[in-house]
């Protein structure tokens, strides 16, 4: 069976709704940590595909410069 594509804004979502679960008074300190656990595999998945997702910003960035770069040179040696 394939595995699910990950999506920051669902996991966004969920982190909300462990947030309000977790804010009930009458919340057991078993599921408390249950939840709590959750959401903090689910917050360092988050930063994981954000941190990949800016390094790969950065990377296409830089190579719109070499490619702008590259286009300057083009028009001084001409």
């Amino acid at each position: 069976m394939a595995k699910a594509k990950f999506s920051v804004e669902a996991a966004f979502e969920e982190l909300n709704q462990i947030i309000e679960k977790m804010e009930d008074p009458d919340l057991s300190l078993s599921d408390s940590m249950t939840y709590y656990k959750k959401g903090v595999k689910l917050l360092e998945k988050c930063g994981k595909t954000l941190d990949q997702t800016e390094k790969e910003m950065i990377v296409l960035q830089e190579g719109q410069n070499e490619l702008s770069l590259e286009g300057t040179d083009q028009q001084e040696n001409q």
